[in-house]
């Protein structure tokens, strides 16, 4: 089993495009968006989840962020 990517800003990745699909559903971030390129909009809707979530607010998608999201079971 491998571990999920850090996703950050400036990562460019088809996690980044599955992470900003997540975003999109649950109405963090624009459809239009979606862009397979972790930029600015994703991060600040990252931010936005974070804080919604009680998670530490850094815009960065590690393991408990991911997991919160959708990215997999509970580790």
């Amino acid at each position: 089993m491998s571990t999920p990517p850090i996703l950050k800003l400036g990562s460019v990745d088809a996690s980044v495009s599955q992470l900003q699909n997540d975003l999109s559903a649950k109405g963090y971030l624009d459809a239009t968006a979606v862009n397979g390129i972790f930029d600015q909009a994703t991060e600040e809707a990252v931010k936005k989840f974070q804080q919604d979530n009680d998670l530490t607010v850094d815009g960065v998608v590690g393991p408990q962020t991911g997991q919160k999201l959708g990215g997999g079971p509970p580790a």
